[in-house]
């Protein structure tokens, strides 16, 4: 999350609505109408790979702008999706500002930041460092909240792990077992708990 960002006054008027778990925003070829900002939950952008996958880009925090295709007039190029019940607002583009367009751009370069890490846990390691280095990320995130138990509990499927990580979700399925029998982690419906998160930790940096 940018910290600050989400506070900031944003001069431009903006419509504020609501988005259900798994709802999409736009779609590719969509035309693009508006600048996004999420205030709450957590959003994700995809594209499907020429083998017809489905692969995540990059996850929206509260406070990161998107859609930013709205700028130059361009239709959307990816999907976008709430992976939480979210709160997005929807800004004129028309109506942005000098202000505006610097505070955009400030969100951007740190998501471009956190891009660039994210592609480094896609292509570095086993897909156990991979699969152990994403957990680590979403446990960060509205995806995540803490049980009963005081144990991290990320809200993951092992579909949305292969798309995140870009791997399958048999060989993902595979990997969640393993973990699992390690005592790494736990798993139930549509929940991975983390178990120890020390040694996930250390997984997920290739020890």
């Amino acid at each position: 999350m940018l910290k600050g960002i989400d506070t900031e006054t944003f001069s431009a008027p903006s419509q504020s609505f609501r988005l259900n778990r798994k709802q999409s925003l736009f779609h590719p070829g969509d035309l693009s109408q508006s600048v996004f900002r999420v205030q709450k939950g957590l959003i994700r952008i995809t594209k499907m790979t020429p083998e017809g996958r489905t692969l995540t880009v990059r996850h929206l925090e509260p406070g990161d702008f998107f859609g930013e295709e709205a700028l130059n007039g361009e239709a959307r190029a990816d999907l976008a999706e709430a992976l939480t019940s979210a709160q997005v607002e929807a800004i004129n583009p028309d109506l942005i500002n000098g202000t505006d367009l610097f505070m955009i751009t400030r969100s951007l370069s740190f998501q471009m930041k956190r891009l660039m890490d994210y592609e480094y846990h896609l292509q570095a390691g086993e897909l156990r460092e991979r699969v152990a280095r994403y957990l680590i990320q979403l446990s960060k995130t509205p995806l995540a909240n803490i049980n009963e138990k005081g144990q991290i509990m990320v809200s993951a499927t092992h579909e949305l792990l292969a798309e995140g990580t870009a791997s399958t979700r048999e060989s993902v399925s595979k990997i969640v077992s393993e973990l699992r029998f390690e005592g790494l982690i736990d798993s139930g419906y549509r929940n991975i708990i983390i178990v120890n998160k020390e040694e996930l930790e250390m997984m997920a940096e290739g020890f």
